[in-house]
């Protein structure tokens, strides 16, 4: 969609509801997104409390020397791992969100708004392919350990690997697909547009 399509469509009749409407929109997109946040909340208080639980009793094991540290340490970088990620998505669900508008932002300042959204999506997927990239040779070093100290046997070694393999590759695939097939294209086109509108507004 160039400028010119994209100006017919934020005039068309279909982009300019009337006031009842409108506000029918705002109100059910506003619940819509208190739904979310509380979704959210129940997730992270259940993440942590889980989380929380295991490493209490990970220490507490290690202390009463019930494991063997030398061999079982891996245990440890493996829980800074789902840390990360929960304390990630914290900071996520902790951060401010701007207000929304009520629909009579000028299309320039839209795009703009647009735009950083999209930048920070980009950041957020950065973030967790990180954590998914560390998540490979803790995950590893803790199946090693695993294995040698007779937990797991070879067999087990190996479809736990294949698994474990599995999952990371295809939730890997779909974090690059999201980021280069739709972010970074959107970016370059909002880029382009707002070049275009700016351009023409000051000429």
């Amino acid at each position: 969609m160039n400028y010119d399509e994209l100006q017919n469509t934020w005039n068309s009749p279909g982009n300019n509801l009337p006031n009842a409407q409108k506000r029918i929109l705002a109100e059910k997109f506003a619940r819509q997104m208190i739904r979310r946040r509380r979704f959210q909340r129940f997730w992270l208080i259940n993440t942590f409390a889980w989380l929380t639980l295991i490493t209490v009793i990970a220490v507490s094991n290690v202390m009463a020397g019930k494991t063997n540290p030398a061999l079982e340490w891996g245990l440890f970088p493996l829980l800074i791992v789902p840390w990360g990620f929960a304390i990630h998505f914290l900071h996520r669900h902790l951060k401010s969100t701007p207000p929304i508008a009520g629909g009579e932002l000028p299309m320039i300042d839209s795009l703009r708004a647009v735009r950083a959204s999209n930048r920070e999506a980009q950041s957020h997927l950065r973030i967790v392919g990180v954590l998914y990239v560390m998540v490979i040779p803790l995950l590893a070093l803790s199946m090693q350990q695993l294995h040698a100290v007779g937990k797991v046997s070879a067999r087990e070694l190996t479809s736990m690997a294949v698994f474990f393999g599995a999952v990371l590759l295809l939730s890997g695939a779909g974090v690059a697909a999201r980021y280069f097939g739709r972010l970074r294209p959107q970016q370059k086109q909002l880029d382009g547009l707002l070049a275009e509108l700016s351009s023409d507004i000051s000429s």
